[in-house]
């Protein structure tokens, strides 16, 4: 059995969804996707994709503000990675993760680090995915809840610093 209710988001995603849509309205309605059956980090309310294209040079900048912000803020929002794709020169994708601490996530924390996987960093050209899992906390066999939930993931608090660090942002 896991440690969280079924279908809910945890407690530091629901905060995170609920400042980034309150300043950015491309965020409103279907602007962030959470909860899905499908087995995965999201099924068990501890991922969210921030659908903003990054071939798209007003959405790229207000994920770049983003990923900013949550870079700046990572030692109150506690996320643990972040997917997303910058463009090189000959509109070449640089797919990247960036580790935020825990998880099990390799590479250098709060950097780009290259993406090598082409299918899932593909995957992520079209939203800024964010999440806190905890890979060590797979419930084996599970396909409901699919992780525990880590301490992490309980972290609140941070919505009023976020919202103001994105509205002084001068793209937003």
């Amino acid at each position: 059995m896991a440690n969280h209710p079924v279908n809910t988001l945890c407690p530091a995603l629901a905060e995170l969804v609920s400042a980034l849509q309150s300043v950015i309205p491309e965020l409103r309605g279907n602007g962030i996707g959470t909860i899905r059956q499908d087995g995965s980090r999201h099924t068990a309310g501890l991922a969210a994709d921030i659908m903003l294209d990054s071939t798209d040079d007003y959405e790229k900048m207000i994920a770049d503000d983003i990923i900013a912000a949550l870079i700046d803020m990572q030692g109150q929002i506690r996320w643990h990675d972040i997917l997303y794709t910058d463009w090189l020169p000959g509109n070449r994708p640089f797919h990247y993760h960036i580790p935020g601490g825990g998880g099990g996530y390799g590479g250098h924390r709060l950097m780009k680090n290259p993406n090598h996987n082409t299918a899932l960093g593909q995957a992520h050209e079209n939203h800024i995915h964010v999440d806190w899992v905890d890979f060590s906390l797979r419930i084996p066999g599970d396909t409901v809840f699919v992780y525990d939930w880590p301490s992490d993931a309980r972290s609140t608090g941070f919505s009023q610093g976020l919202m103001s660090r994105l509205m002084l942002s001068s793209r937003l």
